[in-house]
């Protein structure tokens, strides 16, 4: 006769099975939904060295064998796009797990019509994951539902017939932007402090393009950017600096870090061979924390005190010019075709030089917010003028476009995609605080970002090469990763 001892243990022998059977299903339709990421084994080697001015770093590059780690919750993405799964005229095979009942409980209990509803079978788990999923989506998803060809007609008209004006054959809707959103960037390993600085190298792959994140936790790391997952390529840690900015020279593969230290580096991240500029000779500066890369990558704007904007040579390495506004600068940046520059700060006013004659400024407007200058940015058509009390003016030269009223503090980040009809607009002193405009009709996506989408607090951000991907930088550390479908290959 089984005794209670034995009893209690078959019952508890009985409910981890349950149990394990529950999760392992679970996970099953997970990641049937949603795509699961591998697990793989992980490889890297550390390489110390010793560069100039005595400042001992670290570098963690990761070669060939470098593979991504597993990347682990999934499920939790936020998904806002149409995902178009592979259509077929039904399931290839019929599986005898698929009777399996499951119990509504935790995570799943969310898909139960009742609180008294007890199991249901596989296919109906499916089905209201589907259902639940799709109902949440900001763009409603056809879920491999293969078509009538009446129903694909509707559907075609849908997108076209419409009160929105298309400002071009081909081009971006103004209201609705569809995006995915990807694994992080740096899930392989990510930012021990709040992600200071993202950028995508100006000449690599669209489809797989180079990123770099910095911070304050003193280190450069490289991740090699895709939709299903992103490798880290190697990172290299500054004892000394923390970083506040960080940028891509050009397409050279050299890198620029500077922080609030009177000294700054440049990293080339193909040799590794590493530059330590102790000072900038003439300057007595004691902070280089904002440093901006020309397109070309032959020049650096650092800012100065006084009112000075310093264009510092890469090739000597020497001061190139100097560049007076009055009051403080507070936000400078390049034209795309490498021509010209602008800086504002506390006195509100735009100044902009050509560069190929620096000798007085050719351009001066006063920006018609009023208050201080927080953020610049320039594409081929139109400068961006972001102020502390949150307004972002648009103009196409000195004329104003566009005056934009969604952020109700400080623009801290402006920023235009490689095309110019979107410009990022954020705040770091608010949780949410992103929008992204539609350029040529001066409006802002009203789909996204949503209440659900989990940016925290924006600290920095950058469109990829092409506009594939958006890459932001938040205080968690994390860099999130976002598809632009207008911008990729299978839109």
């Amino acid at each position: 006769m089984e005794t209670v001892k034995e009893h209690k243990r078959r019952r508890s022998s009985k409910k981890q099975k349950r149990i394990a059977a529950e999760k392992e299903e679970d996970d099953r339709l997970t990641a049937l939904l949603f795509g699961n990421g591998e697990v793989l084994e992980r490889s890297q080697e550390i390489i110390q060295s010793k560069p100039a001015g005595d400042s001992l770093f670290v570098i963690d590059r990761q070669g060939e064998t470098q593979t991504t780690t597993e990347l682990k919750n999934v499920r939790d993405l936020e998904i806002e796009d149409d995902n178009d799964a592979e259509e077929t005229d039904g399931p290839v095979w019929q599986d005898d797990d698929d009777d399996i009942q499951i119990h509504l409980k935790n995570r799943l209990a969310k898909l139960r019509h009742n609180r008294q509803e007890g199991a249901v079978s596989t296919q109906q788990l499916e089905g209201r994951l589907r259902t639940y999923y799709q109902q949440s989506l900001t763009a409603q998803t056809n879920w491999a539902k293969l078509p009538e060809e009446n129903d694909q007609t509707e559907e075609e008209h849908a997108v076209v017939d419409t009160d929105e004006p298309m400002l071009s054959i081909g081009g971006l809707k103004p209201t609705i932007l569809a995006t995915v959103r990807c694994p992080d960037a740096n899930m392989a390993d990510p930012n021990q402090a709040a992600v200071q600085a993202v950028h995508f190298h100006p000449g690599s792959d669209p489809d797989r393009p180079l990123l770099l994140t910095a911070g304050l936790d003193k280190t450069l790391r490289f991740f090699q950017v895709g939709e299903e997952k992103s490798e880290k390529i190697h990172g290299i840690h500054f004892p000394k600096l923390p970083i506040f900015s960080a940028s891509f020279l050009g397409e050279t593969g050299s890198v620029v870090v500077t922080g609030r230290r009177p000294f700054f580096y440049i990293y080339n991240a193909v040799s590794g061979n590493l530059d330590h500029v102790p000072r900038i000779l003439g300057r007595e500066e004691k902070s280089w924390e904002k440093s901006v890369a020309s397109p070309d990558g032959s020049t650096v704007a650092l800012i100065g005190n006084d009112g000075y904007v310093v264009l510092w040579d890469v090739a000597s390495k020497q001061i190139n010019k100097t560049l007076k506004i009055n009051g403080s600068v507070r936000a400078i940046t390049f034209t795309p075709d490498n021509r010209e520059i602008l800086a504002s700060g506390s006195d509100g006013d735009v100044y902009r030089w050509d560069l190929r004659n620096t000798r007085r400024c050719a351009e001066r407007w006063s920006n018609q917010d009023g208050t201080i200058t927080s953020a610049l940015a320039a594409s081929s058509r139109h400068v961006a003028v972001g102020a502390e009390s949150g307004v972002v003016n648009l103009y196409k030269s000195s004329h104003l476009v566009k005056s934009v009223l969604n952020l109700s503090t400080s623009a801290d980040l402006v920023k235009f995609n490689s095309d110019g009809e979107i410009l990022a607009l954020s705040t770091r002193r608010e949780k949410m605080g992103l929008k992204l405009l539609h350029v040529p009709s001066a409006t802002v996506f009203s789909n996204w970002p949503t209440s659900k989408t989990p940016l925290n607090y924006v600290w920095s951000l950058d469109f990829s090469p092409a506009s594939r991907f958006l890459a932001i930088g938040n205080d968690k550390g994390k860099c999130l990763l976002y598809q632009l479908k207008h911008y990729s290959n299978d839109s």
